[in-house]
């Protein structure tokens, strides 16, 4: 094989594997499309207790009754749980963590899928230095519900922080 025969196949396949990450790896560059998807909110934020930053997926019942234990553990009565047929329903729940004040809010405003991945969009409200707050300890949240959609598919997460002025 001549080294120009060899040179345009290293090219055609470097293109095969470029264009093979672009549309598997990072769809949201515009090449698969996404499609917004509805939710339903399962908890606001009325809890507390859940003093690290994280987000689920959430796809089983055990996995579910023990956050929401978690969740309302000081609380008495503890709430009855959310029922969540997850067969064909996915909780996705995003925690901001422990904050020392009131003014803190944590707001899943949209979610999309492609045929790969969920994105889910995450408003993080913070209050300025101006806000006149309470000196309490917050865990703000966001708990929703997703049905009749995949439920095998990847979940991201994309966060907006918000400081809002008090004045």
């Amino acid at each position: 094989m001549k080294a120009s025969s060899r040179a345009l196949t290293g090219i055609v396949i470097c293109i095969i594997l470029a264009a093979s990450f672009l549309i598997f790896v990072e769809p949201t560059l515009g090449i698969l499309p996404s499609t917004e998807i509805s939710f339903e909110t399962i908890d606001p934020g009325g809890g507390y207790n859940y003093a690290e930053r994280a987000n689920f997926a959430i796809r089983d019942t055990v996995t579910w009754e023990n956050l929401w234990a978690d969740l309302y553990s000081g609380h008495h009565p503890v709430p009855e749980v959310p029922t969540i047929d997850f067969t064909t329903e996915l909780l996705i729940a995003v925690f901001q963590g422990e904050r020392s004040s009131s003014g803190y809010l944590t707001i899943i405003t949209k979610i999309t899928m492609t045929i790969t991945h969920y994105t889910v969009y995450v408003d993080e409200i913070h209050p300025g230095e101006d806000c006149i707050i309470l000196t309490v300890m917050t865990y703000p949240y966001h708990i929703v519900k997703i049905g009749n959609q995949p439920l095998n598919l990847l979940v991201r997460f994309v966060y907006n922080t918000t400081v809002y002025d008090c004045e």
